[in-house]
């Protein structure tokens, strides 16, 4: 069997940590779009008063700006427990009921164990809790909550007051949460009402990604990031998240078979995991469809490959853009978006497509379980005769079925790891929270005394 493991280590992670934090984001703004705005100028009034604040020497600024830039990533997720659905655009982020402090208990965990931050993440806890320095006095990081806490304010009073200046004296937006040191540093680095002005001009974003592009992570956390852009697929649609993952899986186990080099096994690898970020724009509905989709939701289904594009645009190379758009072409020209012929499909563009057509063939979907061995076989040759994909490439899938399946077991096991602990750890927060409420109830009560089509299969 060829390791997956060698593969990985042909793949050098080319990704800049600004290209994907704006990848995240833009993402992110297809669920909320607010959401996204409100996180960015928090992260922003952060960064400025950390150019100001001397911070202790085990919080470091480039954490504090992850963190900013996601502490409300759980508001992201659908949360069936309090029955909370996050494509409403009016949310509270400062309320003390259970369900807002579980959208940050939720995001502590997600950056803890998916993004280069990790333990750091745990000021998020008590993210909603005034300041106390007796924590800080133990727990620097606290500093990260307490910074974060008051820029998010400013940006919740300065989104809902645009036309009114900020109070003279800040601590009025919430009385006995700021701590006066950071009042200070906001005051100097807001001098002349600098920040809210880049704000309302909207430089503060490019002013951010001018930072985030020195920031340089070693490679074992540039691929946290990574990991973190392929999972919050889930917060649309776990299916489309595991089927990025085994196109991932199944395009290194082709790209090894065909000797690929490390340039193009870095290309190959960072478009797969890319390359359905645009179903973020696809509704849910149509993404867990159970049936046949009707004409009109395929025709929505199909402009993913679109809004990946628009995604990606000026954040990866032209080339992997191109290898993530064209992943729905077929070698006769009968695939889409544009209809291109075999003769312009590259090498990579055509390994992409057996993958991802190999993947969703074998994968389990809310419409269908997943194909035998036989016929995924059965499908992939006949495409292969007709014309449609090329047989260099299909012949490892007809030929090494069986391997290639289990590379995609350890490659799965490679990433999934991480996002099981953050369920988990959610989990227990979750239940011990409602085992408390129902011991609460319990001790109040008085006794009781008396087969689709396989085209459409091909277009998903």
């Amino acid at each position: 069997m060829l390791s997956l493991r060698e593969g990985m280590d042909q793949v050098h992670h080319i990704l800049k940590t600004d290209a994907m934090v704006n990848i995240a984001l833009r993402m992110l703004s297809y669920i909320n779009k607010e959401t996204v705005e409100h996180s960015v100028r928090t992260a922003y009034l952060s960064y400025k008063i950390a150019c100001i604040h001397p911070m202790h020497e085990r919080c470091s600024l480039q954490n504090l700006v992850l963190l900013a830039l996601f502490h409300t990533i759980g508001f992201f997720r659908e949360d069936l427990h309090f029955n909370y659905i996050p494509h409403q655009s009016n949310n509270d982020y400062f309320s003390n009921d259970k369900a807002t402090v579980s959208k940050y208990v939720f995001s502590c965990y997600y950056l803890e164990f998916m993004t280069p931050v990790h333990a750091d993440a745990h000021c998020l806890q008590t993210f909603l809790q005034p300041p106390n320095k007796d924590i800080r006095k133990y727990l620097p990081q606290e500093t990260f909550k307490e910074i974060i806490y008051m820029c998010a304010r400013i940006s919740d009073y300065w989104k809902k007051h645009k036309d009114a200046p900020l109070p003279d004296d800040i601590n009025e937006i919430a009385p006995g949460y700021f701590e006066q040191e950071f009042v200070e540093a906001f005051k100097l680095a807001n001098k002349d009402n600098i920040l809210i002005e880049n704000i309302k001009a909207n430089k503060h974003s490019a002013e951010l990604s001018a930072y985030l592009n020195t920031v340089s992570f070693p490679p074992e956390d540039k691929r946290y990031l990574e990991k973190m852009i392929v999972h919050l697929l889930d917060f649309k649609s776990t299916s489309t998240m595991k089927h990025s993952i085994n196109t991932s899986s199944i395009s290194l186990s082709l790209g090894l078979r065909l000797n690929l080099n490390d340039d193009d096994m870095t290309k190959l690898y960072t478009s797969a995991f890319l390359h359905d970020i645009g179903k973020m724009s696809t509704p849910q509905k149509i993404l867990e469809s159970p049936g046949k989709l009707s004409p009109e939701d395929m025709g929505i289904m199909r402009h993913h490959v679109k809004h990946s594009k628009r995604i990606l645009n000026g954040l990866v190379s032209d080339e992997i853009v191109e290898i993530v758009y064209r992943h729905h072409e077929k070698l006769t020209g009968k695939g889409y978006p544009w209809h291109v012929a075999g003769k312009d499909l590259t090498l990579l563009q055509r390994i992409l497509t057996v993958a991802d057509i190999t993947s969703a063939l074998n994968d389990s979907r809310s419409y269908k379980g997943n194909f035998s061995k036989e016929k995924t076989i059965s499908i992939i040759s006949n495409m292969t005769n007709k014309g449609e994909l090329d047989p260099a490439i299909t012949k490892f899938i007809i030929e090494d079925f069986d391997t290639i399946l289990q590379e995609e077991q350890i490659f799965q096991n490679m990433l999934q790891v991480d996002f099981s602990k953050v369920i988990a750890y959610y989990n227990d927060y979750i239940f011990n929270e409602t085992y408390d409420w129902i011991d609460s109830l319990l001790n109040s009560v008085v006794p009781y005394t008396t087969d689709n089509d396989i085209t459409e299969l091909e277009e998903l």
